[in-house]
């Protein structure tokens, strides 16, 4: 070995042990700086009774590309500072229904130990003065307001947790973004060919966090994680004015866990022509009769109609419906199907999912649970924040960067007994067609996304959001793509008509934007089959198709 190999090496671990020790000085100065700004807080106001910590160290890298065009490559840091303070006491306290708000800041990318401790003493002195001045308006809200229905506390103990993951090595981490420009550059070029479309592009984000949390209880937590997105998406619109878009989204860890190039080309193939033959298909009208949605679709259903009313916090609030309050241990599904929430699994019936986490934000292990058994409903998302009759968090409290933690969803798990092929579903659907004197029924192939309402002053209906749906005819006649179609309903109403489910799982990987911002999610479901669904029409667009053609089509 020469000398000059010797020197390159040693300056490799140098520059290696140095970032290294950057980051763990991070995760020491907030310990430190948590329990100066802790003792004279409470020293100032005996009301102070607990304070977290929490870092969001996010380091991301973007490409975008559009019909053949690199949009733009670039990357970005940001250390996103989020300081809870707790003003009165565990059981009513400065936090006592609120289901927004926070003072989050950033904290400089720097290893300077002053700086930093000056950023965090800024940041927290802030959280303080909203939380001291909360908690005095809700005490007089108080005295003034009938008694609420939910006495349980505001705030539980948890078990203290100690962890630590090795330290990031950003270098060997960073994708090769001229590599993946080149490929989103052949995916789109793939879509200019199409003059039916307005839309065709490409997007790939590789995102590596790396989050730390110190309390008061002792936990002490630095955590890991990456993800990666790359999506293929295209829009067209039919001459009546209709917005047609199509997506599709590829989730890994790693972006060497994307699916090849040739598969995504082919992908991108099909897209294209589908967006083709949306463009001519014809209006679908209002409809009420079977439905067969598929894993994807019954995975977003799922997710938006029932997991949403099984988030604990939100039941605190006397606002929200509170749909499953008081039905634990009541049948709230058919008894052929059981849901799981597992944030520990990074796979489910082989595809990666991205509701995976360790500790959730509030520094609580993360754990599965089982809300409902054969059709029984056993179990909340809760957070350290109990409700009536349930107390203790299960590791479900989430937020996006800067948010307030709420019970939120992870990796949803939909599993059946009662096993049908997609063929057997086909013939119940055209049987109960017939039945009901209905001349086709649907098949829901594929989906964007969807949304509910859970609160008390608007009504519970949920709407599906479908892109891709086909009525199946009861005469033999072949499927026929159609458009402009949403699935609506109540989710009671809704629960009671599901009567069968296939053999094979399908998987849905997200993001969800609920009352803590955007969480990663998954939902995995087998394909179902809905003796009665209602339909309306997709809402559209009054502006004309463009009278000059695209550009790029001239050449």
């Amino acid at each position: 070995m020469t000398t000059a190999t010797r020197a390159l090496l040693l300056t490799g671990m140098v520059l290696s042990f140095a970032n290294a020790w950057s980051q763990d000085r991070l995760s020491g100065v907030l310990k430190h700086e948590l329990q100066r700004e802790f003792t004279q807080l409470k020293a100032a106001d005996k009301n102070v009774y607990y304070m977290s910590y929490r870092v969001d160290d996010i380091v991301s890298y973007r490409v975008t590309a559009s019909f053949g065009v690199i949009s733009s490559i670039d990357s970005n840091r940001v250390r996103v500072f989020t300081p809870t303070v707790r003003v009165g006491s565990y059981q009513f306290d400065n936090t006592h229904n609120m289901q927004f708000g926070g003072a989050p800041g950033t904290l400089p990318i720097v290893d300077n130990e002053d700086i930093l401790r000056l950023s965090i003493w800024k940041n927290t002195d802030v959280a303080y003065k909203n939380a001291a001045q909360i908690y005095e308006q809700l005490l007089t809200n108080k005295k003034v307001r009938v008694a609420e229905e939910d006495t349980a506390a505001d705030f539980s103990n948890a078990k203290k947790e100690i962890y630590f993951d090795a330290p990031v090595n950003y270098k060997a981490l960073k994708p090769d973004l001229d590599k993946v420009a080149i490929a989103l550059k052949n995916f789109t070029q793939v879509f200019k060919q199409n003059p039916d479309l307005l839309q065709g592009g490409a997007n790939f984000e590789f995102k590596i966090t790396r989050k730390y949390f110190v309390d008061t209880d002792g936990s002490d937590i630095v955590e890991n994680g990456t993800e990666t997105w790359q999506s293929i998406f295209g829009n067209t619109k039919a001459g009546d004015g209709m917005e047609l878009p199509l997506y599709k989204l590829y989730f890994a860890y790693t972006p060497d866990g994307l699916p090849s190039g040739d598969s995504v080309l082919a992908d991108v193939s099909g897209m294209s022509a589908k967006l083709s033959e949306l463009k001519k298909s014809p209006l679908a009208d209002p409809f009420v009769g079977p439905a067969i949605l598929s894993g994807r679709a019954a995975g977003v259903f799922f997710h938006e109609i029932f997991g949403h009313r099984l988030e604990g916090k939100r039941m605190k609030n006397e606002f929200d419906g509170q749909t499953f309050k008081n039905k634990i241990g009541t049948e709230v599904l058919p008894a052929f199907l059981s849901i799981s929430m597992d944030p520990t699994t990074k796979n489910v019936s082989g595809s990666q999912v991205n509701g995976y986490y360790k500790f959730d934000d509030e520094g609580v292990a993360a754990q599965k649970v089982d809300v409902v058994e054969q059709g029984i409903l056993r179990n909340f998302l809760m957070t350290r924040t109990p409700i009536n009759g349930v107390s203790g968090s299960n590791g479900h409290a989430r937020t996006a960067p800067g948010g307030i933690p709420e019970s939120r969803q992870s990796n949803l798990v939909v599993t059946g007994k009662s096993e049908k092929t997609f063929n057997e579903l086909r013939d119940m659907l055209i049987a109960e067609c017939k039945k009901q004197g209905k001349a086709y029924g649907y098949l829901f192939q594929d989906v964007q996304g969807g949304f509910t309402n859970v609160g008390r002053t608007t009504p519970n209906a949920f709407n599906v959001l479908p892109t891709e749906v086909y009525k199946i005819y009861t005469d033999g006649k072949p499927d026929e793509l159609v458009r402009g179609v949403d699935l609506i309903g109540t989710p009671l109403s809704m629960f009671k008509h599901i009567t069968a489910c296939s053999n094979s799982m399908e998987t849905f990987n997200g993001m969800c934007g609920s009352g803590s911002g955007w969480v990663p999610v998954s939902a995995s479901s087998p394909a179902i089959f809905v003796d009665v669904i209602e339909t309306q029409k997709k809402s559209k667009s009054s502006e004309r198709l463009p009278v000059l053609p695209r550009p790029d089509l001239d050449k």
